[in-house]
């Protein structure tokens, strides 16, 4: 009788283990973008030197070039009363500690205001 149950264990772990993978494929990749602040833009990742690097009054893609990549826009206010002040915010993802972010304002596309939370 326990050699039955032994084989027929044996035989239906490997069945019921096969259609796991693919959900642990999916669940492995919910881990992974649960890393970043702002997973549609995980492939701009500043550090603490770069964002030491950015100063107000650089343009946008002088940002850019320094981090290596346009982050998420997180919001645009036009005023409608001209391109000086429309501003812009962006969220960056930070190298650092779980949560590390940067944020961006640029106001007539340039760096107006700039904050970061737990970047090395």
């Amino acid at each position: 009788m326990k050699k039955i149950f032994f084989s027929l264990t044996l035989m239906l772990v490997p069945l019921m283990l096969t259609g796991c993978t693919e959900e642990l494929e999916d669940l492995s990749n919910e881990v992974e973008d649960i890393e970043y602040v702002y997973p549609d833009s995980k492939d701009v990742v500043v550090t603490l030197d770069e964002y030491n690097q950015l100063s107000s009054g650089m343009t946008e893609q002088q940002v850019w070039d320094i981090i290596g990549g346009q982050c998420t826009n997180t919001g645009t206010t036009d005023l409608g009363i001209g391109d000086q002040y429309v501003t812009v915010s962006y969220g960056c993802n930070g190298n650092g500690r779980v949560g590390a972010n940067v944020v961006l304002m640029f106001q007539g596309g340039k760096l107006s205001t700039m904050s970061q939370a737990g970047l090395k």
